[in-house]
């Protein structure tokens, strides 16, 4: 079912993660510690690049992913969404560090949610990045081998 086609539940916001806040990923517990509702798989639009960041682009391990709107040459990636309740969305943007960040993200049905995105500074910089888009998501970047520690 597509993420748009379900109601954002009352007093909550809608936000798409695609990384270490997945459902079994190290970091899944900073929503759900936070009240966040899984809501549903999907993809992004095919108009985003996804990239590993590791130390320099990112202060310490493990990698982050870093998905990143682009004009051209983007793919569709794996995404999970889930709400946020509004009264938590404060206390889990303290929890993104730089060059992470919470922004609009178009999904391939159309719709547009709030969710993680890179900031372009750090993989124009090019140190610590690697382009992973050809993966269609961060699972099968852990499953390649090179998981999160």
């Amino acid at each position: 079912m597509a993420a748009a086609s379900i109601p954002t539940a009352a007093g909550s916001l809608r936000l798409a993660v695609c990384g270490l806040h997945l459902r079994g990923q190290p970091l899944n517990s900073q929503l759900t510690d936070l009240g966040a509702r899984f809501v549903d798989t999907c993809k992004s639009a095919p108009c985003y690049k996804l990239y590993a960041l590791s130390p320099p682009a990112v202060a310490a391990p493990p990698s982050k992913p870093a998905m990143v709107r682009v004009n051209t040459g983007g793919a569709a990636i794996a995404l999970e969404t889930y709400d946020l309740p509004l009264t938590s969305v404060g206390a889990f943007m303290t929890k993104v560090p730089p060059p992470l960040a919470i922004g609009s993200v178009l999904l391939e049905d159309g719709c547009t949610v709030k969710g993680f995105i890179g900031e372009p500074y750090v993989i124009e910089a090019g140190e610590g990045v690697e382009d992973i888009t050809y993966l269609g998501g961060w699972l099968a970047y852990v499953e390649r081998g090179t998981a999160p520690s």
